[in-house]
């Protein structure tokens, strides 16, 4: 009669494992072997995620450190001279000097008047017409004569009286088409010019 225990003493000796053993010994190195398959797919497919298109690497600090400076400069550049220019110029308008006020009693010229107001040429060349001013001012304390001026205080012909009813020291010149005299006072209030002109008639 066959002992029960003789399989696992043949075992024991280093006889044959029983089935359930190898298959158990199959399935985990079956197993061993998907979990090494996985790990070394899970490698593979984290090193071609950090392959570029083109087949060269891709530089894992470059999108850091382009990222950390960049902003740098646009949160502390443009800060800054926006505070400063508004501070300089808040400073720098007080010391401006205000516009004076206009004087009060300024000379006024009341009438500025020449005879002829055209003047007959005979020629255009060395020839001049006789002329005869006569004007009034108003508060002035000097006044002068001019031509081709603006300003006869500035560009004078002749420092003239403040009133007069025949000044004839000013001549028309034929040589040219017009000439303006500019007559300008000045008084305790400021400097005031009144201009009149003169027409060549080429008789």
């Amino acid at each position: 009669m066959t002992d029960p225990n003789a399989p696992l003493e043949a075992a024991a000796d280093g006889g044959t494992a029983p089935p359930a053993t190898r298959n158990r010994r199959t399935a985990l190195t079956i197993a061993a072997l998907l979990i090494a398959a996985g790990v070394a797919l899970a490698i593979w497919a984290i090193s071609i995620s950090f392959v570029a298109p083109e087949g060269q690497n891709v530089p894992v600090t470059a999108p850091s450190t382009t990222a950390a400076t960049t902003p740098a400069p646009t949160t502390t550049a443009p800060s800054a001279a926006p505070d400063e220019t508004p501070a300089a110029e808040a400073s720098a308008s007080p010391d401006l000097p205000a516009p004076a006020p206009p004087v009060e009693g300024a000379p006024v010229i009341a009438a500025f008047a020449v005879q002829p107001e055209t003047a007959v040429c005979p020629d255009e060349r060395d020839s001049v017409v006789p002329l005869t001013f006569s004007w009034r001012s108003e508060g002035a304390d000097r006044a002068w004569i001019g031509v081709a001026t603006s300003d006869a205080s500035v560009q004078p012909t002749a420092e003239v009286p403040t009133a007069t009813d025949g000044f004839t020291s000013i001549s028309f010149a034929c040589r040219d088409a017009d000439q303006v005299f500019t007559l300008t006072v000045q008084g305790a209030g400021g400097t005031v010019s009144r201009t009149i002109a003169v027409t060549r008639d080429l008789g």
